[in-house]
């Protein structure tokens, strides 16, 4: 076995760097059971400073690396040029499944064959992130740990899709032509072009190009999170529609959380009703009591909070809540019931490829100022937030974008946060109109460049329409 290696010198040295200062780590996050508007609750990061775990946990690459390679063919391990100490040898990897890369050149749209293994990975309920018993191929990288990545090393498994086509698009998907004069050449021949070589390096590698990793993209957890105010009716008639086309199973959400706020009797005898009818088929919290009136912003975070806290959270906090107000139902027709699976699926790569806001709705702007931006096989238009407003319509949220860039705005316990165009706002002391204050310039939204997913009524129509009962 060949480990690439520095001098044993240089191990010392860099550990007695991290033993000469304050070396901490940031530890779990605590939060209080409830978060309101009058008294935001504000998680500390828990520290702990050790140099002997800190050196050792960031050196872990060539121990499992090496563990790894034992039944590779060439069992060459490219590592961190360090030696990991013996006393680190209990200390366990998370297994990160990936499936393979799909990929067309210009004028052509990637449709991958979703690997089986991988399909009942994401429909696990609950999940169990250090389950090692799942299937895949050793892709012999092994990720130390750090503050980017997770306090817990990372080992990669690969599950290749059964098959990768490229074709011309029809009405659902459409492709996005480059000009990149590199880009528009894209395919295995072009790879296996004369010269380069790469036959041969291809020859000797447990990879080919059809199979390489899409290390990028894991399978995340989805936390549902309801928001309801004063319509116990249209709360009733949504939830009902949703258990009757199995939206919770279907997208293997791990937890559902309805917020209520002022709260009611009739609200409680509605989910009372609906658990009963339910049967623990699926984990549901009820939040809120009768005081309680968290605008969206702040139950969104709310909810990523207690994603964190969730026997089935990602272990690194990249959790994704789908955001339902309480009137979004899923029409009787819509024909992307058919690939719900799909869309979702879809939709959880597209939060690992820099879009943390994928709405399930269609795009409100200009089609000049919007682009195609297919992935595994679904059509989506993207556009940025200085194009396109935040609406609350249905959408499936990054938890970790939306806590680092948008929750300090959550918290500005400030009477700027509390006005609004309507009478109605205005009588509420102390609510934020969230929409309206991501309209009006007081959030960072219209001067931010991040990138929004809209799913579109192409392909069976509107996925999710607003249907209210309560007038």
């Amino acid at each position: 076995m060949v480990v690439l290696n520095r001098h044993a010198k240089v191990e010392e040295e860099y550990c007695g760097l991290l033993g000469g200062g304050n070396a901490s780590m940031n530890g779990a996050t605590n939060t209080k059971s409830a978060m309101r508007h009058t008294a935001p609750a504000i998680a500390r990061d828990s520290r702990f400073s050790t140099a002997i775990l800190v050196c050792g946990v960031f050196l872990l690459g060539v121990l499992y690396g090496s563990h790894s390679s034992s039944n590779s063919s060439n069992n060459a391990v490219t590592t961190f040029p360090f030696n990991v100490a013996a006393t680190l040898k209990s200390t366990t990897p998370r297994d990160v499944h990936v499936g393979s890369m799909c990929r067309c050149g210009s004028q052509k749209v990637p449709m991958p064959d979703v690997n089986k293994e991988l399909i009942s990975l994401y429909h696990q309920v609950p999940k169990n992130p250090l389950d090692m018993s799942i299937g895949g191929q050793d892709t012999r990288v092994i990720q130390p740990p750090s503050k980017a990545t997770g306090s817990d090393p990372k080992r990669f498994l690969h599950h290749p899709v059964e098959g990768c086509q490229c074709f011309d698009g029809d009405g659902r998907i459409m492709p996005e032509p480059t000009s990149d004069q590199f880009m528009s050449k894209l395919s295995r021949d072009y790879f296996l072009r004369p010269n380069n070589q790469c036959q041969e390096s291809e020859a000797e590698s447990q990879f080919n190009w059809d199979q390489m990793p899409d290390f990028g993209v894991e399978d995340l957890p989805i936390f549902v999170g309801v928001l309801s105010f004063k319509s116990p009716l249209s709360l009733n008639n949504t939830l009902h529609n949703w258990l009757k086309h199995n939206l919770f199973h279907r997208i293997a959400a791990q937890d559902v959380m309805v917020q209520l706020n002022h709260r009611s009797q009739e609200d409680d005898e509605i989910m009372y009703d609906f658990q009963k009818k339910l049967n623990n088929r699926h984990p549901m919290t009820i939040l809120g009591d009768e005081e309680e009136n968290l605008h969206p912003g702040l139950a969104i975070s709310n909810f990523c909070r207690r994603a964190e806290q969730h026997p089935s959270s990602h272990p690194n906090g990249e959790n994704l809540v789908l955001f339902l107000e309480k009137d979004w139902i899923i029409p009787d027709g819509s024909g992307k019931l058919f690939y719900l699976e799909s869309i979702f699926r879809s939709a959880i790569a597209l939060s690992q490829r820099g879009v943390p806001y994928v709405s399930l709705r269609s795009s409100q702007v200009d089609g000049s100022k919007s682009w195609r931006c297919p992935a595994e096989g679904i059509g989506w238009r993207c556009t940025t937030a200085h194009q396109h407003r935040w609406t609350n319509h249905p959408v499936l949220i990054s938890c970790n974008w939306f806590l680092r860039y948008l929750e300090p705005f959550v918290l500005l316990n400030d009477p700027i946060m509390y006005c609004g165009s309507s009478s109605v706002h205005r009588k509420r002391n102390g609510y934020c109109d969230w929409e309206e204050a991501l309209q009006d310039g007081r959030v960072a939204w219209t001067n931010s460049h991040w990138v929004m997913a809209h799913l579109g009524n192409t392909g069976g129509g509107p996925l999710f329409v607003h249907h209210e009962v309560d007038k």
